[in-house]
């Protein structure tokens, strides 16, 4: 039989032998990767240009703003993820755990920081609000997140001077007779420069960071997403929520020509408190960017050594720092939401040698409806009173229905109808039982700050920094006391005034006078006891030094 050719049948009809049509195929596939290896790099290359450009682009156009924002993410993740990692790594039945927990706790807020001020903006804003929550964050998160009152990181020359450029159309020496370029203060959003009018009047010029307004939504999202992330690790986390419903208000926080605006209607609401001095804003020289105000010579209320060598007592700023907020949160309605340190100053007044208290930085306030302030006063009187149906009233018409759980976040301390009296000063087994309870309790806080109205949630953050303020002081004053009786006040002042209405208002007011002089006269009886008990050599030990710091409580409220 003869054997046929190792033939192939291809186009046109042709028979080509197996041998050819391999080698052909070989050198087709060769060609075929060389121009798919070509195609990939033409992708790769296409991609590098078009990465190039849109740097490039942000570069020249934005200041590399979009690409300072995936700078930023990338090392928010990264801290988020070291924090993580660090806590997971913790064991609850380790002999050791709680020395090693607050290491962990040192070393991630020191993380924080560091991040915070390399981000900068609202990263900084954020921090400082976390700080101020000293009482149930650990101590080594708010300790070393305070210092972001004071660290923020300036900017250089060119980046003032672009903000004028834009805003102004001209360089700041062109407006001002002087201007200093070197910082006095640098805060999350704006620094603050000392300058001079050409009528000779020194000034303060707050200039807003050049690039703030294009990565504040950024920085917003990004935060709001590791909030979110934080969440699905640790289920016990949960305040992403809060951020969501205050972003409105923190965007309205860049634009200077409202915070002007504010600071004079916060000027006005204060005019019958003459020891309350709000800046002066220079409309023709502020700008959305921004803002130029009188100059106030003064120190920051957190330094107790300036205030003690100015010679003013703690006492009387403190009195009147919780006269002005009671004012503002149950009379106007007009409540600063930022009152920490860095924005509250102190100074001698030249006529009586007394203490001023001067409000800065009016950017970020929160207003309250009427019917919030009047059931807002009548459940603090009712609170300090131990009045349980005043306090289950005045809640209901808030909205809120655990009153009690809603008690303990307005006062941050556990508050309960048959247990103590609402304190001021809170010793460190108080904070650490306070811890305790909001870590045992969380949802349950949660949910309470859920339900009451939204504008209670930076009056609760004024309420929470000032608290903080006077723990500095010492608790020198009894704050839930001395803000009630102004709250028991303002109940009249929002009512219709009519003679009834006056008789019923004096009415409580004399029963909340007796209910807080009975609760000073009952601790006075038992140290009499006591004190017969120890002349006749019957007092238990230690019974001397506890009354004494009952007695030095009940002082502070009947000053």
């Amino acid at each position: 039989m003869l054997q046929t050719p190792n033939l192939r049948y291809v186009s046109r009809k042709l028979w080509v032998p197996r041998q050819f049509h391999s080698k052909r195929s070989t050198a087709q596939s060769q060609v075929r990767s060389h121009f798919k290896w070509r195609n990939v790099s033409y992708v790769r290359l296409g991609s590098l240009l078009a990465c190039a450009c849109a740097i490039g682009y942000d570069g020249v156009v934005n200041d590399f703003t979009y690409c300072g924002s995936f700078v930023r993410f990338g090392r928010s993740l990264k801290t988020a993820t070291l924090i993580a990692v660090d806590y997971l790594g913790l064991n609850e039945i380790d002999p050791d755990y709680e020395q090693k927990r607050k290491v962990v706790h040192q070393t991630s807020a020191n993380r924080l920081l560091e991040t915070c001020l390399l981000n900068g903006g609202l990263y900084i804003k954020v921090g400082q609000g976390f700080a101020a929550i000293n009482h149930i964050l650990p101590i080594e998160y708010t300790e070393t997140l305070a210092k972001l009152q004071d660290k923020c990181l300036p900017t250089s020359k060119e980046d003032i001077q672009k903000v004028f450029r834009k805003d102004f159309g001209k360089l700041p020496e062109k407006i001002y007779k002087e201007f200093d370029y070197t910082p006095v203060a640098a805060a999350s959003l704006a620094q603050v420069f000392k300058a001079r009018l050409h009528n000779g009047q020194q000034v303060a010029v707050k200039v807003q960071y050049s690039d703030l307004q294009k990565r504040f939504i950024s920085d917003l999202a990004t935060i709001i997403f590791l909030q979110d992330l934080i969440e699905l690790i640790f289920k016990d986390y949960n305040f992403g929520w809060i951020l969501n419903d205050l972003r409105k208000n923190l965007v309205q926080e860049l634009n200077f020509e409202q915070e002007g605006k504010n600071a004079e209607r916060c000027a006005r609401d204060l005019r019958n408190l003459s020891y309350v001095h709000v800046p002066k804003v220079y409309w023709g020289f502020t700008k959305k960017r921004v803002l130029t105000l009188e100059w106030i010579d003064g120190v920051k209320v957190s330094d107790l050594a300036s205030i003690k060598k100015l010679g003013l007592s703690l006492k009387d700023v403190d009195q009147k720092l919780f006269t002005m907020c009671a004012q503002q949160i149950f009379k106007s309605g007009f409540v600063h939401a930022d009152p920490h340190p860095g924005n509250i100053f102190v100074r001698k007044n030249k006529r009586n040698g007394k203490a001023d208290i001067v409000i800065l930085d009016h950017g970020l306030y929160e207003e309250m409806p009427r019917s919030v302030r009047v059931a807002l006063s009548q459940f603090w009187v009712a609170s300090v009173q131990r009045d349980e149906m005043g306090m289950k009233a005045a809640a209901r018409r808030m909205n809120v229905v655990d009153y009690m759980k809603f008690a303990s976040v307005l006062f941050q301390q556990p508050v309960t109808i048959e247990g103590p009296r609402i304190r001021s000063k809170l010793t460190q087994e108080d904070v650490d039982h306070i811890q305790k309870v909001a870590k045992e309790q969380f949802e349950i806080i949660m949910s309470t700050l859920r339900e009451m109205p939204r504008c209670l949630l930076f009056v609760t953050r004024n309420l929470n920094t000032v608290r903080a303020i006077s723990n500095m002081h010492g608790d020198v004053v009894d704050r839930p006391c001395l803000m009630a009786r102004f709250a028991q006040r303002s109940i009249y002042d929002h009512s219709s005034r009519s003679p009834l209405e006056y008789f019923n208002w004096l009415t409580r007011r004399v029963y909340f006078e007796y209910c807080l002089w009975i609760s000073a006269f009952k601790i006075r009886l038992i140290d009499w006891y006591l004190n017969f008990l120890y002349l006749v050599g019957r007092a238990p030990e230690g019974a001397r030094s506890l009354m004494k710091d009952a007695m030095d409580q009940e002082k502070q409220v009947l000053r």
